[in-house]
């Protein structure tokens, strides 16, 4: 009889332990899914701070953060790293909208009416991709290789659609994904990009940083679909700025060339901006980092 009461005492123990161990493990599961939905929470109001973290302006069929974006800011608002906002209209914009008060009107919406009037796209490159360099005007800048992750705001919260290997400057997945994803502009490029396909280049004045003389710099461009590409031949690195990858975007049969790549480059869009038009079958460019502010020929590298 004592056997008996031991060997149901043991099995009681047996059953009481199991039934709390798997207490335990079911109340595990449910603080670490509390904990994930507080960081997911979390994560979400942080990344809702950087659709105010600046002024947008309007550029090709959407509207972002102008200049640098919303630069990594340790004490700030921005802790993830450097970060750009892109605001696409759900409703279509009128042809001749007033892009000033837009812009103004944006300034002023709260963050649930920019969820309910765009679409919102936001790309990020982890601080842990950062190099801190406070003289430049970028004070953080991404050292390559990094990933540059990209979120849509969908079903009331931020999803990683896509995260981009930038292996290079020359790497064009970051413009590759904005042409295709972002850029809403009714005009197609693809109609004159596969003629001018290929290397060109121009040798021109520019005032010298350094003097303000006229000094001679030569431009190098490699057109591909609707991107382009800028190396500089001179003797002065300093005059080598806004180097690497350049957007294409075509109005009234010119097209604009706009920087996107990650180097040196001027805060003024205007000088770091391209013009080109096709007139009897030849190229001709233009731009105000020349010298002289008039279409000059555009010539075709021979293979």
């Amino acid at each position: 009889m004592k056997s008996i009461k031991l060997l149901s005492f043991f099995l009681l123990f047996i059953s009481c332990k199991d039934n709390n161990t798997k207490s335990l493990e079911i109340k595990e599961k449910e603080v670490a899914k509390n904990v994930a939905n507080i960081k997911s929470v979390d994560a979400n109001e942080a990344l809702d701070n950087l659709l105010k973290c600046g002024d947008y302006s309007y550029i090709d069929g959407y509207f972002t953060i102008a200049d640098f974006g919303c630069i990594y800011q340790p004490k700030g608002i921005n802790k993830f790293g450097n970060a750009e906002v892109y605001l696409i209209p759900k409703k279509e914009l009128k042809e001749n909208f007033d892009v000033e008060k837009e812009e103004n009107n944006i300034g002023r919406m709260n963050i649930s009416s920019l969820k309910k009037f765009y679409d919102i796209y936001i790309f990020i490159i982890d601080k842990k991709y950062l190099t801190h360099n406070p003289n430049m005007d970028v004070p953080y800048y991404p050292s390559y290789p990094y990933k540059q992750t990209i979120y849509k705001y969908l079903d009331g919260k931020y999803k990683n659609i896509v995260t981009l290997d930038i292996s290079n400057e020359k790497d064009s997945k970051y413009t590759d994904w904005k042409i295709k994803f972002l850029n809403n502009s009714d005009q197609s490029v693809q109609d004159i990009i596969p003629e001018l396909k290929g290397d060109y280049f121009i040798k021109t004045k520019v005032s010298s940083i350094e003097t303000g003389d006229p000094i001679d710099v030569s431009f190098y461009f490699s057109f591909d679909t609707s991107k382009a590409v800028l190396s500089i031949g001179t003797n002065n690195s300093l005059e080598a700025y806004c180097e690497g990858a350049y957007i294409i975007t075509k109005n009234d049969n010119v097209l604009k060339l706009k920087y996107t790549g990650e180097g040196t480059c001027t805060s003024d869009e205007d000088e770091s901006t391209f013009l080109i038009k096709k007139q009897n079958n030849k190229y001709y460019i233009k731009s105000k980092r020349f010298d002289d502010f008039k279409w000059q020929l555009l010539i075709k590298k021979q293979l």
